[in-house]
């Protein structure tokens, strides 16, 4: 004969246990991929972003006294670049929020659903 519906019940819960933990542990997982995923895009972006600014500061430093130089006054020529940077500054205050919310959020959006196959995201592209 077959077995009880207890043994059946009990087969049944195991099952579901190992199933739960199993999801539990592949979940726990994923978010650790896509943490250190995340978490080494930002250190690279970091690392990246210092030695440009590095370079820039370097740039902006020999240009300032090739236009100091060229008008006759160090002064100046610092002036003129400090200047061009809070244009610069001031430009960027006003426009580039939007548009940086909208490039990470999709970069952002593309490394995390990935893996999902229900969830796409050029679905979500005129955001």
């Amino acid at each position: 004969m077959g077995k009880s519906i207890t043994e059946n019940f009990t087969e049944f819960t195991n099952a579901t246990q190992d199933y739960i933990e199993s999801t539990i542990n592949y979940h726990k997982l994923d978010l650790y991929k896509k943490g250190t995923k995340g978490a080494v895009s930002i250190s690279y972006n970091l690392v990246l972003a210092f030695f440009l600014l590095i370079a820039l500061l370097f740039l902006s430093v020999a240009g300032s006294i090739v236009i100091g130089e060229a008008i006759g006054s160090l002064a100046g020529g610092y002036a003129i670049v400090g200047g061009f940077y809070i244009i610069v500054t001031i430009v960027l205050a006003f426009t580039l929020k939007s548009k940086l919310e909208t490039l990470i959020l999709r970069k952002t959006s593309k490394q995390f659903f990935n893996n999902n196959e229900d969830l796409t995201v050029t679905q979500y592209e005129d955001l």
